[in-house]
């Protein structure tokens, strides 16, 4: 899979702000649309997230998105569907999964919306299947949601297509700034060895394997009980890799980099993927000494350049942030994804769905084409099929490169959704760094 952005040739076929199907918006409001004859008419959806817990924050986000996509949907489709949404709490897997029990028997919810976490998601849709109902994920990663399942559709990324994304950049848009060719390429990959870690890094090492780069150091460990890591950084000193991938969390990514500092290993450059790279809370502690470092990453209205989008998905997105903003609600990455993804869901797929069964919404997922400058997530929607080995992913949920920058994230690749530039590639060595890394 190549990172960048699939463009249309024809610009004239997305006018109207179509996603195929339904209709997004031309100057704010609703474009017609021919009839859809006889199908759904009412669709009750239950939004599955954590509301309570340490993930409300982030559920509490996607579920704002879902809210707002569903209202939008119902003040101005032009299919005479009515879209009513039933939520319920989630916040472990086995609250998710009573939770699906009690939206599919008891308040009759024809399909299941959530879930931001992985392991929620992992419980809560299998518990779907079992009930033959479809289970729409917005916002979880974990490769295994999509994996030996026939009733998932997944609208954001797969973690596979994280590590694919990585490996990708450095063998393209990093290995041009380095001025290293392909075969001379020598990359390291470092992970956590949980699901999540070691999918990426799966997907990561297939890539760098069907080039022509050598993988020259694959290492994993337990993020929730290491405390050294010197025995990586000097297997790192000693291969002298180019790139290095580093799949953490925060306090295994801070440490990194802390006992790299103190051991003095160079490395020219870092691509951090996962939950540690991309948060202020691994930054802080690195200073000045995260500018440089490249984070892996889906794709939002907030870190992309909304410019390079179709007008439609501007407006679009300026849609969503008006009605963010009237509610007093803040506006994340899972607030856009689930937004996206349940805006895609409504007006893709169930107009063009005969029923509510499983099979007539896959039936219909399998027409969808969404180009990436019509989304404003900055990736388009096109579902894998049944004989896919993760059937119903989304296929066109590409992620995209940021760097720390003044101890900010900014997009830099791909360049079409690019807001600056890179910096410090190759990373300064130790010698010429005076701050230290904190505790």
């Amino acid at each position: 899979m190549k990172l960048g952005i699939r463009r249309v040739l024809c610009v004239a076929l997305i006018v109207a702000f179509a996603i195929t199907g339904g209709h997004l918006f031309a100057g704010g409001r609703a474009e017609p649309a021919p009839a859809t004859g006889e199908g759904i008419t009412t669709l009750r959806v239950g939004a599955l997230f954590p509301q309570t817990g340490g993930m409300a924050f982030g559920g509490s986000n996607a579920l704002q998105g879902t809210q707002i996509a569903v209202d939008l949907f119902n003040e101005t489709n032009p299919h005479g569907i009515t879209v009513e949404l039933v939520d319920a709490d989630a916040p472990d897997p086995a609250t998710g999964t009573t939770g699906v029990r009690q939206l599919i028997t008891q308040r009759n919810v024809d399909v299941v919306m959530g879930t931001f976490s992985s392991a929620v998601a992992s419980a809560t849709a299998p518990a779907a299947e079992r009930l033959n109902v479809l289970y729409v994920e917005t916002t979880a990663w974990a490769e295994g949601i999509t994996r030996n399942t026939s009733n998932v559709l997944r609208t954001t990324i797969s973690s596979g297509s994280l590590g694919a994304a990585a490996a990708d950049f450095i063998l393209t848009g990093l290995a041009e700034e380095l001025g290293v060719a392909e075969a001379d390429m020598r990359v390291a990959l470092v992970f956590t060895d949980d699901e999540f870690g070691t999918s990426i890094a799966d997907a990561a090492v297939e890539r760098v394997q069907a080039s022509q780069a050598r993988l020259v150091v694959r290492e994993s460990y337990p993020a929730a009980t290491t405390t050294d890591l010197s025995s990586v950084l000097l297997r790192i000193q000693q291969e002298q890799p180019h790139a290095v991938i580093h799949i953490a969390q925060v306090p295994d990514g801070v440490l990194f980099w802390r006992q790299a500092q103190q051991l003095g290993v160079d490395m020219p450059a870092v691509v951090g993927v996962g939950g540690g790279y991309g948060q202020q809370e691994f930054a802080r502690p690195l200073g000045a000494n995260s500018d440089g470092i490249f984070n892996v990453v889906p794709p939002t209205s907030g870190s992309i350049n909304v410019d390079s989008l179709t007008p439609n998905a501007q407006n679009l997105l300026s849609e969503l942030q008006t009605r963010v903003a009237a509610r007093g609600w803040t506006q994340g990455p899972y607030t856009d994804w689930a937004f996206m993804g349940t805006w895609v869901f409504l007006n893709e797929i169930v107009p063009n769905a005969a029923s509510t069964s499983i099979e007539d919404f896959m039936a219909a997922a399998a027409n969808v084409r969404v180009d990436a400058l019509d989304s404003i997530t900055g990736f388009g929607f096109e579902f894998a099929g049944a004989d896919h080995e993760n059937s119903g992913q989304n296929l066109q949920a590409i992620p995209v490169v940021q760097q720390w920058q003044n101890q900010e994230l900014r997009v830099t690749y791909p360049r079409e959704l690019a807001v600056a530039e890179f910096i410090n590639v190759p990373l300064p060595p130790w010698s010429e760094r005076t701050q230290t890394i904190r505790q």
